[in-house]
């Protein structure tokens, strides 16, 4: 299984070397010119040309939508796409591994179909743990309210217990027992609803503590992604350290 997880970790550290090195083994000039400016679109950040660009060209060449699709999918996921839309990478991968079952593409765009799944099913889950934290806060906020009217009914009954001060003692004393019998099974009243509060507070903490758990796994995945990035532009340089030599070595 760790070895598994480590080839998948490989494959990612790749992508976005065969997005840059890919386009230039490719035969004709035309397409090679088209993926250059798809690319140079996607590296300047403008994440919306490039996709209509590679719209234009899996039109123009079909033999390699499975590389445009994968270009894509990439673009839609990529986290400083402040455009981002998980769905429609996802639509894309799924596109390639249905339409180009040979492709090389295929195995890279079936690990980021898992990885993507795997952020929007966390995100999901976030989302409905924080639904649950706020009804829990509601209640608590309802247990804390009808405390309040509990202890002004307190509050009332020790005021009726001074107004009758001027009753015979043997009244008073009646009267004093039977509000202090309705006192204790009011504070018992309240005792119990303090540690029904308490519970609820530390199932709130629990859910927090998941949330927290989960958004630094969504961390650690862009982590990863943000290593591909300077793995892409270490990259770059060494292409353009080879067309150099390229120039000087004809």
């Amino acid at each position: 299984m760790g070895k598994k997880q480590s080839r998948r970790r490989e494959h990612l550290y790749f992508f976005f070397a065969f997005i840059i090195i890919t386009p230039i083994l490719m035969c004709g000039c035309s397409a090679r010119s088209a993926f250059k400016e798809a690319n140079d679109f996607s590296s300047q950040g403008n994440y919306k040309a490039s996709l209509s660009k590679y719209e234009l060209i899996i039109a123009q060449y079909p033999t390699v939508g499975d590389r445009v699709l994968f270009e894509m999918g990439v673009i839609y996921a990529f986290p400083r796409n402040q455009q981002k839309d998980y769905q429609k990478s996802l639509e894309c991968f799924q596109k390639l591994i249905k339409d180009y079952p040979g492709s090389e593409y295929r195995q890279d765009s079936e690990v980021m179909v898992s990885l993507i799944n795997d952020v929007t099913s966390k995100d999901k889950r976030i989302i409905t743990q924080q639904d649950q934290i706020e009804t829990l806060e509601q209640q608590v906020i309802s247990k804390g309210k009808g405390i309040i009217i509990k202890q002004d009914q307190i509050e009332t009954l020790e005021q009726e217990v001074i107004s009758k001060g001027k009753r015979t003692i043997a009244e008073q004393k009646k009267e004093i027992e039977t509000l202090d019998q309705e006192i204790i099974k009011k504070g018992d009243r309240i005792y119990t609803q303090q540690k029904q509060i308490e519970t609820l507070e530390q199932q709130i903490r629990s859910k927090g503590d998941k949330i927290i758990a989960q958004q630094k796994q969504i961390e650690t995945l862009e982590q990863h992604v943000k290593d591909l990035e300077k793995k892409v532009e270490q990259l770059k340089e060494v292409d353009m350290n080879i067309k150099e030599k390229k120039k000087l070595f004809p």
